[in-house]
Order: C-alpha cells, then sequence, then structure tokens
C-alpha cells in the first residue's frame, strides 16, 4: 500500500486529466475532472511535465508542488456536500477576480448517484512566499522582546518602533478589506449575493456567542487543575461572574443595528495569510472545521474575519512572551512592550481596513470592544479557551486573558 500522490506520475497524470473536462464512470457514481477559465494561464503549456515534489511540513492535507507553478492538494477528509473552499476559489478567481488569494486552475471531484459532490482533490495557483504572517509575526516580537530583555531598563524605545511593522498589517488590512468589497459584489449569484443583517441575524449570533460561553466555562470548570495558580485565579473570577458575561453578550448583540451579511473566509487568522513581496495573499477558504459545510457556507458579517484577526494578534504577544519571559522580573519588563506592540498593531489595522471598507456599507461602526466587533471577539476568545482545554491545556491563559480584556469584568 503506498500513497499515490508520492507518485510524481501519478501527480502528472491527474493535471492532465483536469485539463480537459471529462467524467469517469464508476460503481456507485462518477469522477468529474474540471478546469477553471484560468488553467492554461496558470499552469502554462508545459504542465503534463511539470515535476512533483511534496514540501516539508505537516498539513491536514496532502500537498504536492507542481514545478513552482501549481498546488494540487488532495483531501483527505471528504465530506459530502459543496466545499465551501472550492465555491468561494472559483467565486474569487472566475466572477470577482480577487487577485490576492490562491487562483483555482481545477478540480477533482466525486459526484454519488444521488448526486452529491465530495471533493477529492484542487489544483491551485503556486504562490512564492516568505512564509506564513503567523511566523513572521511571532519572529518579528520575538526579536524585538529579545533585544529589549537584555537592554538596560532605562532604555527608552525609539519613536515608530514599529513603522516597518505597521506597514505591512496596514497592507494585510487593505487586503482583508478589498476581499470583503469583492464577496459584497452583486453578481446575480444568490449563494454569493450581499444580503442586509436583520433581527434574526442578531439573534442567532447571539444566540451562538451565549452557547460558546456555556460550553467554555463548564469545560473551564473541568479542568481547573490543569491550569497555572495564576492562571486558576483568574478562571475563578470569570467563573464567578457568568451572569456578567452572558449580560455582556446580550448587550454586544444589541449595540448594532444593520450591516450587511457576506461569504466570509470563516477562519480567518495570521497562519492563513502568506507572505509575498511585502504583500499578502490570502489562502485556506475552508471555513472554521469545527462547523458543518452548511455553517461554513453561510452568509456572516464580515467583522467575523476582522475578530479573528484581531484574536490572532493577541496569540501573537502572549506566545512572544512566553517564549521570550524567563522569570517574573523579565515578564513584569517586556509585558507592557509586547502589549504596546498589539495595541498598535490592532489601531492601524481596524483603521486601514475601516478606510478600505468606507462606503461599502459592511457594518455599522467597527469600534474594539463594542457591537458585532466585541463579540465576535468574545466569542473567539470564548472558542479558542474551549480548544486549548481540549488539547493544549497549557495555552489556557491566552484566551483567558481575551476573555478578561474584552470587558467582561468591568
Amino acid at each position: 500500500m503506498g500513497d499515490a500522490f508520492a507518485d510524481e506520475a501519478f501527480c502528472r497524470a491527474l493535471v492532465g486529466a483536469i485539463h480537459k473536462p471529462r467524467e469517469m464512470p464508476m460503481a456507485q457514481g462518477k469522477l468529474e475532472f474540471r478546469p477553471t477559465a484560468a488553467f492554461g494561464r496558470l499552469a502554462g503549456k508545459n504542465f503534463a511535465a511539470l515535476p512533483a515534489a511534496r514540501p516539508q511540513g505537516s498539513s491536514s492535507n496532502t500537498v504536492v508542488v507542481m514545478g513552482e507553478r501549481l498546488i494540487l492538494k488532495g483531501y483527505r477528509r471528504l465530506r459530502v456536500g459543496k466545499s465551501p473552499e472550492l465555491e468561494m476559489g472559483l467565486h474569487l478567481t472566475d466572477v470577482v477576480h480577487y487577485a490576492h488569494c490562491a487562483a483555482v486552475a481545477g478540480v477533482l471531484e466525486y459526484r454519488d448517484k444521488e448526486g452529491e459532490p465530495r471533493l477529492l482533490a484542487m489544483l491551485q495557483k503556486y504562490v512564492a512566499n516568505q512564509g506564513d504572517g503567523w511566523t513572521y509575526a511571532l519572529e518579528y516580537l520575538r526579536r524585538f522582546l529579545e533585544v529589549h530583555r537584555t537592554a538596560p531598563a532605562t532604555d527608552a524605545l525609539p519613536a515608530n518602533a514599529h513603522e516597518a511593522f505597521l506597514a505591512l498589517m496596514h497592507r494585510l488590512a487593505v487586503r482583508t478589506g478589498e476581499l470583503h468589497r469583492a464577496l459584497a459584489t452583486r453578481t446575480g449569484d444568490p449563494l454569493f449575493d450581499p444580503e442586509s443583517l436583520g433581527r434574526v441575524d442578531f439573534e442567532g449570533y447571539r444566540q451562538r456567542a451565549a452557547e460558546e460561553a456555556k460550553n467554555a466555562l463548564a469545560l473551564l470548570k473541568a479542568h481547573l487543575d490543569e491550569l497555572t495558580p495564576a492562571e486558576r485565579e483568574q478562571a475563578g473570577v470569570i467563573l464567578a461572574r457568568q451572569d456578567q458575561l452572558q449580560k455582556r453578550i446580550e448587550m454586544l448583540a444589541a449595540e448594532d443595528k444593520g450591516g450587511t451579511k457576506i461569504r466570509i473566509h470563516g477562519d480567518y487568522h495570521l497562519g492563513q495569510v502568506l507572505l509575498t513581496k511585502n504583500d499578502f495573499v490570502i489562502i485556506d477558504f475552508e471555513g472554521e472545521p469545527g462547523h458543518s459545510l452548511e455553517e461554513r457556507r453561510a452568509k456572516q458579517s464580515p467583522l467575523r474575519d476582522v475578530a479573528g484577526m484581531l484574536r490572532s494578534f493577541s496569540y501573537v504577544e502572549h506566545s512572544a512572551l512566553r517564549a521570550l519571559a524567563h522569570d517574573e522580573v523579565e515578564y513584569a519588563k517586556l509585558a507592557p512592550l509586547a502589549h504596546a506592540w498589539a495595541q498598535e498593531v490592532r489601531t492601524a489595522f481596524l483603521a486601514a481596513y475601516h478606510e478600505t471598507t468606507r462606503g461599502a456599507e459592511l457594518y455599522p461602526e467597527l469600534t474594539p470592544g463594542h457591537g458585532l466587533l466585541g463579540l465576535f471577539e468574545l466569542e473567539k476568545a470564548l472558542y479558542e479557551l474551549r480548544y486549548e482545554l481540549g488539547n493544549r491545556p497549557g495555552w489556557a491563559g491566552i484566551p483567558l486573558q481575551g476573555i478578561v480584556e474584552s470587558g467582561v469584568l468591568e
């Protein structure tokens, strides 16, 4: 038994099969090979001779690089139904022509006798890059903190210490805003055309956040023994104020009126953007892994993506601190620097995003800690708490801090 994706000949044959639309009958259904209109531009004339190589690193899918022109992605977990990543990729590539994503060149699907599809493989443009946004941001902040870890406490920070990095975050926010504007383009496709947020939507957001809070805090209570003393103290305060948390959720859900719901990325964070020549390409439109395909394909307020990116900045802040601060003295020295960095990044990102989306009527306001943005960021921190307690209890302190900073304890 072997992995067919480890065979260069198989990978080239698969690309060749996708080149022209065709169907292959199977016992219980059929295989469908389909190129997009962009296939020729992306694959080039010599696609049949492209070398195939498996990149280093782990992934939830099988990834093969084809001659640094194409990425062949094989899906290990097959789901019945329309793939949000495929839908989004085709819409962004062929319909609204959003340039800063990995364009789709073709697809292989299995369709059963009932007509239900299962995505088997997708062919995308290869994006030469300098790594993902998470790695770049974390290494940047770690280098910055390392310099100040050993510097005299009296040394003052230079003015505009993060100017170059903030310029990069400005560019990321612009690309994010452009993505949302592209997804808000009315094309006549009911699966993608924007819709106004209504009372039912806001009530759904409130219920979803309230349920997340209930589940996360129940898990927190059961895992108190796995936390550090400081985290247990923080957790105890949060657990004692569950009523205030639920009231906070209700207040945030009631603050905003109006806005637009569109298809969104759905699992947006620094790990989902590739840095390329001081710019960004957005990848992996599969949506939140813990949700059903129907939930991932549902239209949402774009502020859910924005909140996910804000939480990602907080993770960088606390992850860098965990790596650099070796004792309480160093933590006391470095924590204000890391927090100030995170606040500057958040401010720069939100300002550039707001400027890019001005006039699109995507949201009524963009104030941190208020309205849907505040609600989604709090919900994301609660989700992170549940995830960390179930998978990496040693990281639970990061979302705990995020919950505290959301204003729940005020």
